[in-house]
């Protein structure tokens, strides 16, 4: 009777597996069958070797028959062994025995019965074919030395070792054994043509695993659901394929179990078995695959989405896009996994990386209790914060919530996800420089990032790297000193640090607008700093301890726009308990400056004075008090004039010399004290330095900076403070005699530290009580020369009777002229009806004479019509010549 069966297997060369109709309740039926009046040589195993040219009679068949619909006929079975004999035939009708004989790899069956009919006409056909390949030195027939190979059917070599010759490289293969339908047993081809059996796990994934064929009959394990159907799959496809191997790694369980991918001309295994729902993905072996974990797991993610197989309870989880994913403004970095970001709409959220687990903390960490405040720091943690504050501090981020981690262990619940900066994972960043590791979630947890994969391919690649925590030297250790513990030890830092100008720090913590605690890295030293020449309002430690007005605000302005920033700052002094004073610049931007001009500070006139920004300070204070800002908002002018004027003359005089000239009542004086002489021998120092030095290319200056500037008019080189850039060139500011221009860019060079320690010599200042035109008025210069006629080259008294801001003003006396009171360059100016006395007389009490002068002054030049006069008065005031004081 002729039956028709599927080749499953061959075991030699003239014995197979047949392989029935897959049935409904399992796996289809086998049967053993040998090929009758035949025999090929052995094959060999782990207790003996090949007999010459038992696998090339092996490979001969398996090429022949594997995975093929053939007939057969069932001739006998031995008694004794209860094997089975009979016929093969191909789809063609050609007979598998005769072919075997006829190609030299079966041989006649010695000794062969001829009982059973029609078998002599067998036997004789064979025997002819037999001597036909005998003639023709066909296959076992041929030189016996060529019939046997090298072989190891168990692995005895370094696994490691192996891996390391063999890894990525394509090999042939067979696959012998289909143990579940992710673990073969493999016959390997290597390069050399010797042969190796070794256990192959798939990559990347897991498949239900199954009972084995050999269990002993007392074996009371199963097979898991789907397994019996996984295995069925795969051996249907490869068992006993020519294929290509490529070992990616070794078993997580250790032992010699190899880890790679097997490549078949109909595809990955690994991917088919995922997509129809016959595996899992496992992660810790998925980035070894070569194809990468993206294809497998958008197999098991089709798997999942039609409820295949293993799949078929699997419940997905809702996402809600609109609440998960968000831009936001990273605000702070708590620790190496962890920051605090600010959304569009001003909310605050902290959020852990997804799926990331920060290096773990060293040994001989500082403990709190230590009487020193120096730190010391053991393992990656910081370079981790480190590396996230650089990456991250003040960048717009798009953030992905990936999953939430409720409350549990003292720790609070907290939001998980992923951040993008720049096109970059900022996670993925950190683990491959070895500062973070991926965690292992369960196989069931599907709370993890959408980034998951590539953590893990990052984590491998450190590794491999050895980089950071997968390094085998020590850990690193970060010392920082505490230069503020006390005023004896600051002071020991001051002289260097001032010496160093503007020093690179990075702002650690804000306690309020105007006192924040600095990390200087040059130095490896940690500073409390004030910021000189201001006052921010304090801000309540407690619930119950209030404010003062604007405190929050300030606090929370210097918080956004430094807090773990890049700064620079520049040492001045330092105080009674070891806190440094000093300017501090964000971005090129004075801080002292920026809270000033928002009214979120006011004027430290001590400090202020002394300072270098002293100008900038004061017209920043005078910019907040006018457009009404913050502290200013209820600010009114009118009270303060009159709180000056019931305070009585002012009464300071002052020797000075007019530098520059702005218009006929506003100009820069020079105080003539010793620092004149001190300024003539800086500039001559100065301009020695810069003529013996080529200009710095790579230098860039920043409005605000205090730099080097060759003035036009003699080319000699003066100090300067940066105005403003445009392409029209470098507007500066001279500021030791007030006058202004712009340059190009080769006039203006950096301005050593060592030229910064004299204050500027230039102050602003406005006659008292009067006013002349602008420049760019009428009589606007005819003003100017008449000042500069009354004031030129001459050393003058001036009394300071007030100051806004930091202008002074002046009523200015040529004591050479009149030593009067009365007699001033102010009357003057009024005399020659170039100024007129203002509406609105401030500090006016006690100087009623001087006033009464000046009024007196300006109605005969009104009457004789002199300057802007000489059309009437032009003041627009009808009571100007009325005005009581």
């Amino acid at each position: 009777m002729v039956n028709k069966a599927t080749v499953k297997n061959v075991l030699s060369g003239d014995t197979v597996i047949l392989r029935g109709k897959p049935r409904a309740n399992g796996p289809p039926a086998e049967r053993l069958m040998a090929l009758s009046n035949v025999q090929a040589p052995r094959l060999g195993n782990t207790t003996r070797s090949d007999e010459p040219f038992g696998y090339g009679a092996r490979e001969f068949l398996r090429k022949l028959l594997v995975g093929k619909e053939v007939s057969f006929v069932s001739e006998y079975t031995v008694p004794t062994t209860q094997r089975e004999y009979g016929c093969i035939y191909l789809p063609t009708g050609e007979n598998v025995a005769e072919l075997g004989v006829k190609n030299g790899w079966l041989k006649v069956r010695e000794g062969q019965k001829t009982t059973r009919e029609g078998q002599e006409e067998v036997l004789e056909k064979l025997e002819q074919l037999q001597a036909e390949a005998q003639d023709a030195k066909l296959g076992m027939w041929n030189d016996a030395e060529k019939g046997t190979r090298e072989v190891s059917f168990t692995f005895d070599r370094d696994g490691h070792a192996f891996l390391s010759k063999y890894k990525g490289k394509p090999l042939d293969a067979v696959i012998e054994q289909v143990r579940d339908g992710a673990t073969f047993r493999i016959l390997l081809i290597l390069p050399d043509q010797t042969q190796q059996i070794i256990t192959l796990h798939l990559s990347g994934i897991k498949a239900p695993s199954c009972k084995r064929d050999n269990a002993p009959a007392d074996d009371q394990s199963v097979s898991e659901p789907f397994g019996e159907e996984c295995k069925f799959f795969v051996e249907s496809r490869l068992l006993q394929r020519g294929v290509k191997v490529i070992l990616e790694g070794l078993s997580q369980s250790g032992g010699q179990t190899f880890v790679g991918s097997v490549q078949h001309p109909a595809g990955n295994i690994a991917e088919l078995l995922l997509s129809q729902g016959l595996a899992k993905c496992v992660d810790w072996s998925i980035t070894l695959a070569t194809c990468g974990p993206a294809p497998l797991r958008q197999a098991e993610k089709a798997a999942k989405e039609k409820k295949l197989r293993i799949w078929r309870d699997f419940v997905a989880k809702k996402v809600d896009t609109n609440a998960t994913e968000f831009d936001a403004t990273v605000v702070r970095i708590v620790t190496g996994d962890m920051i605090i970001v600010k959304t569009k709409t001003g909310v605050e959220k902290k959020l852990q990386l997804a799926s990331v687990k920060q290096a773990p903390r060293g040994a001989g960490t500082t403990t709190a209790n230590s009487k020193s405040r120096d730190i010391k720091e053991v393992g990656y943690q910081f370079e981790a914060r480190e590396f996230l504050r650089k990456k991250l501090i003040g960048k717009q981020a798009h953030i992905t919530i990936d999953y939430h981690k409720p409350a549990q262990d003292g720790f609070e619940a907290r939001d998980c996800a992923t951040v993008i900066v720049s096109n970059h994972n900022i996670a993925e960043q950190l683990i491959v420089r070895g500062l973070a590791t991926a965690i292992r979630h369960r196989k069931d947890d599907d709370n993890r990032s959408h980034c998951y994969d590539q953590l893990l391919i990052a984590e491998k690649k450190a590794e491999e790297d050895k980089r950071g925590i997968h390094s085998p030297k020590e850990q690193p250790v970060v010392r920082i000193v505490d230069a503020s513990e006390n005023a004896a030890k600051s002071r020991q830092f001051l002289t260097f640090l001032k010496r160093s100008g503007k020093v690179n720090a990075v702002v650690d913590f804000v306690a309020n607008g105007s006192r924040l605690f600095v990390w200087v890295p040059k130095e490896n030293c940690r500073l409390t700093f004030v910021l000189s020449g201001v006052r921010a309002p304090r801000v309540g430690r407690t619930a119950n301890d209030k404010s003062e007005p604007y405190g929050q605000e300030a606090l929370d302005f210097v918080s956004q726009k430094c807090l773990q920033h890049d700064v620079e700052i520049e040492i001045e002094n330092v105080d009674k308990i070891g806190s440094f004073v000093g300017s501090l610049f964000v971005n090129g931007e004075n801080l002292a400056v920026s809270l000033l001009s928002r009214g979120l500070a006011t004027i430290h006139e001590y400090s202020a004075d002394e300072s270098n920004y002293v100008n900038q300070l004061y017209g920043a204070e005078r910019e907040a008090k006018t457009e009404k800002r913050g502290i200013w908002s209820g600010f009114k002018e009118e009270v303060v004039e009159e709180k000056a004027a019931n305070a009585g003359p002012n009464r300071e005089y002052i020797d000075v010399v007019v530098s520059d000239i702005i218009s006929g009542s506003h100009f820069y004086v020079q105080k003539v004290t010793d620092e004149i002489a001190k300024l003539k021998t800086l500039m001559s120092e100065l301009g020695q330095y810069q003529n013996a030095r080529p200009a710095d290319p790579s230098f860039r200056p920043r409005v605000g900076e205090n730099v080097s500037a060759k003035f036009t008019e003699d080319d000699c080189w003066y100090r300067g403070r940066v105005r403003r850039i445009s392409h029209e060139g470098i507007e500066v500011l001279y500021i030791d005699f007030g006058n202004s221009e712009t340059l190009p860019n080769s006039r203006v060079r950096s301005l050593p530290e060592n030229f910064k320690q004299l204050k500027a010599q230039a102050h602003e200042a406005v006659l008292s009580f009067v006013k002349s035109p602008e420049v760019t008025e009428d009589y606007g210069i005819e003003a100017v020369e008449c000042f500069k006629d009354f004031t030129a080259d001459k050393q003058l008294v001036a009394n300071v009777d007030a100051r806004e801001g930091n202008v002074m003003c002046l009523t200015l006396f040529d004591f050479r002229k009149s030593a009067s009171a009365e007699d001033s360059v102010n009357l003057d100016m009024v005399s020659e009806g170039q100024a007129y006395v203002t509406p609105k007389v401030r500090y006016a009490r006690g100087n009623e004479t001087i006033l009464k002068a000046l009024q007196g002054a300006q109605e005969e030049a009104i009457k004789r019509r002199r300057g802007m006069f000489e059309y009437g008065d032009i003041t627009g005031n009808e009571d100007v010549t009325s005005t009581h004081y």
